[in-house]
């Protein structure tokens, strides 16, 4: 949290004299893009994963832009072993994730170059995945899962160029619904509902607007 604090605060610093370019007819277009690899425990491989989330939309009218996100990740997490043998361990998985985010986006001018928004969105995410046990087999059976997220975001956006925003977003309101099937006949359900900004996790974000 520090860290991004820190870089988004750079930013404001260099970002005095640039007029945000967020008048009707402009394009938004950013995403991200991430790949890890780690280790825990005895294990010999390493847990990896990538994803990629591009993200577009079109300003219908000044400040307010409507637009959709897709995105995709694969995961490969090893299990985690201790040396000791009476020490329980956590089984591995590995998985697929398609996922589609519509959203509408609302912008309030601060200063020129420094913008407040709130974005109402909606996270659809469809995974499958295939359990990993302590030996390294991968389980034929696989487990599929539904989750189903509506919330209303607020955030700040900083204008270093015309057509560069960095973005600092924080989770609001959230619903949040997920199905688990394990088999046909194995399933189960979840709901939560979260009111209050999360301040301590916020999201730091990269766009440009052309």
């Amino acid at each position: 949290m520090k860290k991004t604090a820190v870089i988004f605060i750079a930013f404001i610093a260099i970002s005095t004299s640039c007029i945000a370019q967020t008048e009707k007819g402009k394009i938004f277009l950013g995403g991200s893009f991430e790949i890890s690899s780690k280790k825990s425990g005895i294990i010999t491989k390493n847990s990896t994963s990538f994803g990629v989330n591009p993200n577009i939309g079109f300003f219908v009218a000044n400040n307010l832009v409507i637009g959709t996100g897709i995105g995709f990740v694969h995961s490969n997490l090893q299990p985690i072993i201790s040396p000791n043998p009476n020490v329980s361990w956590s089984m591995g998985s590995k998985s697929d994730v398609i996922n589609v985010r519509p959203f509408a986006r609302y912008y309030v001018t601060l200063t020129p170059a420094i913008k407040f928004f709130s974005e109402a969105g909606v996270l659809m995410n469809w995974r499958k995945s295939r359990s990993i046990d302590r030996d390294g087999t991968v389980s034929p059976e696989k487990l599929s899962s539904n989750f189903y997220s509506a919330a209303l975001s607020p955030g700040f956006a900083v204008f270093p160029s015309k057509k560069i925003g960095i973005e600092l977003m924080f989770t609001g309101f959230q619903f949040l619904k997920q199905n688990d099937e394990y088999q046909k006949d194995v399933k189960s359900h979840f709901k939560s509902f979260n009111i209050g900004a999360d301040f301590f996790n916020p999201r730091l974000g990269l766009q440009f607007y052309l």
